[in-house]
């Protein structure tokens, strides 16, 4: 398969090299910077790029994949859809969902296979646990959080700083799906508070820090998250996301509660999963190699290209549905964080 690239961030490299594992083709690479697309392009032996992207230029390929900082995903899907092109998508599909709703129609209205990269619905013990929540009563409740160190100051300042959201969709989208994931449950409402520090900070050589000399800017955006969820049909849930944990690189637990057993996982110990049970108490089920020493995301590139390759799409695969029903909750935990914890309806 051909492939098209549009971004050159760290994100990126993941896909160029996930691409070049699998076997398919990258032929462009897009940056908004020229140099930076050709610096790319060179690394992993792709002849064409541009700081532009343009319908003729999506002629030749079968997949696009849009790397690009949340706020340019829009027009790049849109594009890439018009053209009939299957599009791999980092999360969050959009800040907006009118934007998320019109993308997925014109996904429908064209036929094409689109995609959001939740890459933790790839973990074998995530699956298994979705298989064992099938055989029991519906899920009560879910709790979890999401905890990572890398906003903590000092750090590089970067359009993270600007966008409307960053605990909520960098981290918090990922848990959000991987809980409608696994519990087949939507969610009715919900009430959130965002947590920022320290708003006003300094940029020096690139750095934010607290104080000091160099560019004052100001932070609106929130560094951790508390939510609390009521579920569709009954059943709730809560979850803490937080960018500012020190120690914390990659944090993300979750635990599904039914009548019959309740079952845990946790990223920071991927192949294990516990289940708990009345009057037996908790049990940790290791399943080592289960995944076959797979990588979630490495699995994720390669069941959008067989699902693109055979027509059969793989279910475990976010589509821009999945990707719509994120944005609404990112923006319901915004909306209640306004009015003060209120809750509001998703």
């Amino acid at each position: 398969m051909r492939a098209a690239i549009i971004g050159t961030g760290l994100i990126a490299h993941n896909h160029a090299q996930a691409l070049r594992q699998q076997g398919h083709e990258l032929i462009w690479v897009v940056s908004r910077r020229k140099e930076s697309a050709k610096q790319f392009a060179g690394q992993y032996g792709c002849g064409v790029y541009s700081d532009t992207l343009t319908p003729e230029m999506l002629r030749e390929v079968d997949a696009v994949h849009v790397c690009t900082p949340p706020g340019e995903h829009y027009p790049y899907v849109k594009m890439a859809l018009e053209a009939g092109k299957a599009v791999f998508c980092e999360k969050p599909l959009t800040f907006d969902a009118a934007q998320a709703e019109e993308l997925c129609r014109l996904a429908a209205e064209r036929g094409v296979l689109a995609a959001v990269n939740f890459n933790n619905r790839f973990y074998p013990a995530c699956e298994e646990i979705r298989q064992r929540l099938y055989e029991c009563g519906p899920v009560e409740l879910v709790h979890g959080h999401y905890r990572q160190e890398f906003q903590m100051m000092p750090a590089p300042w970067s359009w993270r700083y600007t966008d409307p959201y960053r605990a909520v969709t960098e981290i918090g989208s990922h848990f959000v799906d991987l809980m409608r994931y696994l519990s087949g449950k939507e969610v009715e409402s919900l009430s959130a508070m965002f947590h920022t520090v320290q708003p006003g900070r300094t940029v020096r050589e690139g750095m934010m820090v607290e104080d000091g000399e160099g560019r004052a800017v100001c932070v609106t955006n929130e560094d951790a998250v508390s939510v609390s969820f009521r579920f569709v049909g009954g059943g709730m849930g809560s979850a803490f996301f937080s960018e500012i944990s020190p120690g914390r690189s990659n944090d993300l637990a979750i635990e599904l509660v039914t009548m019959e057993e309740s079952y845990a996982f946790h990223s920071e110990d991927p192949y294990a999963i516990t289940v708990g049970g009345k009057g037996r108490g908790i049990a940790r089920e290791a399943n080592a190699f289960g995944g076959g020493f797979s990588t979630t995301f490495f699995d994720a590139v390669a069941a959008f290209y067989a699902s693109l390759e055979t027509g059969v799409v793989d279910e475990r695969l976010a589509t821009l549905e999945d990707g719509l029903a994120a944005v609404k909750l990112c923006e319901a935990m915004k909306e209640s964080a306004r009015l003060g914890g209120q809750c509001v309806s998703v």
